[in-house]
């Protein structure tokens, strides 16, 4: 970890996704906005997403034939590469010695132990599947993962949105089995999630809402109850009118009061309100900025900033905080990045 904080940017750099230089990092100032470059990545392909290991850098590689490459975190070289042994890996997370990758176009996520990694290409130790599909038949043909999120309580769980569930993995004698899934409402489209003690957060990319589950039964071992969905907008016909509305990346608030939510299409930053789910309270629409740029994909909250990846207007947009939590309306800095889909801050 370095000992300033510094802030990496990853996306596509082939034609049909965009042209952009791969991975950067950067230095950021004692403001939070983004600094002098401090290395750059070379024979990556579209490094859509990233994650850190206690020693590398990894990052999908994105297309037919994926894979996951391991990256020196400081000069950002690649140092070897494993088979995702699916396609489109478009998410991971390192947990309990492996990395875990959601291969959105075959359904699958790859589970790939760190210590095999080096210059050969081994194939995944395992591959999750819980195949199924969704009404909306363009898009819910087969499974597709999405995201691979861990929890506090030790599993994994893999948002299908193909399928309409976020499926939960549990590591047991070597392999991960599957020990239940949160089932969604058809057509909701499950792409990013987030935690909150007991409480599920799932962003629909289909319907545009804001769902909420909880757990029960802990102690017998738990299972996913639905209990409300809220619009990613000032109003349902605010989603109902927009010629495209893709929500994708979602995120909450250091204190948890509050969640983040991009929107691709009316290119939003949104605002939930999300402190009294204990008390059965949904959430409830706080504020809406536009996102700095067109089709954002992901972004990254701390140093009071957030940080906006606008993949198709080529920029990250970094807003400032309010006393409140809540984005300004204009942000404090807008740097050019070639097709950005994904932003850490180190």
């Amino acid at each position: 970890m370095p000992s300033a904080p510094q802030i990496l940017i990853s996306g596509y750099t082939e034609e049909g996704s965009g042209t952009g230089p791969g991975i950067h990092r950067y230095a950021l100032a004692d403001d939070g906005t983004i600094g002098a470059l401090l290395a750059q990545s070379a024979g990556v392909s579209n490094p859509s997403f990233l994650t850190s290991g206690e020693q590398s850098l990894f990052a999908v590689e994105e297309g037919p034939n994926g894979s996951v490459a391991d990256l020196d975190p400081q000069s950002l070289e690649v140092r070897g590469r494993a088979s995702s042994g699916g396609a489109d890996p478009c998410h991971l997370i390192v947990q309990d010695g492996y990395v875990l990758a959601a291969n959105y176009s075959s359904g699958t996520t790859a589970v790939i132990p760190v210590s095999e990694w080096g210059s050969a290409v081994p194939a995944p130790a395992q591959l999750l599947s819980n195949p199924g599909t969704g009404p909306v038949s363009d898009r819910q043909g087969s499974s597709r993962a999405h995201q691979v999120t861990a929890t506090p309580w030790g599993t994994v769980l893999v948002a299908d949105l193909g399928a309409d569930r976020v499926d939960e993995y549990a590591l047991t004698a070597g392999s991960y089995q599957r020990v239940g899934s949160a089932v969604l409402p058809s057509g909701t489209g499950p792409r990013h999630v987030a935690l909150k003690g007991d409480f599920l957060l799932v962003a629909g990319e289909l319907d545009g809402f804001l769902h909420v589950l909880r757990r029960s039964g802990v102690e017998k071992g738990h299972v996913w109850q639905w209990r409300s969905k809220s619009p990613l907008a000032a109003t349902a016909g605010a989603i109902e009118a927009a010629e495209q509305f893709y929500p994708s990346h979602i995120q909450l608030s250091d204190d948890g009061s509050k969640l983040y939510a991009a929107v691709r299409g009316p290119n939003t930053m949104v605002v939930l309100d999300v402190a009294a789910l204990a008390d059965d309270v949904a959430p409830g629409f706080v504020a809406e900025v536009p996102s700095g740029g067109n089709w954002p994909r992901h972004f990254a909250v701390g140093q009071g900033k957030i940080y906006v990846a606008n993949q198709l207007s080529n920029n990250v947009a970094i807003f400032e905080l309010d006393a409140e939590g809540l984005p300004v309306l204009e942000p404090l800095q807008v740097l050019d990045f070639g097709s950005p889909a994904c932003v850490v801050l180190v």
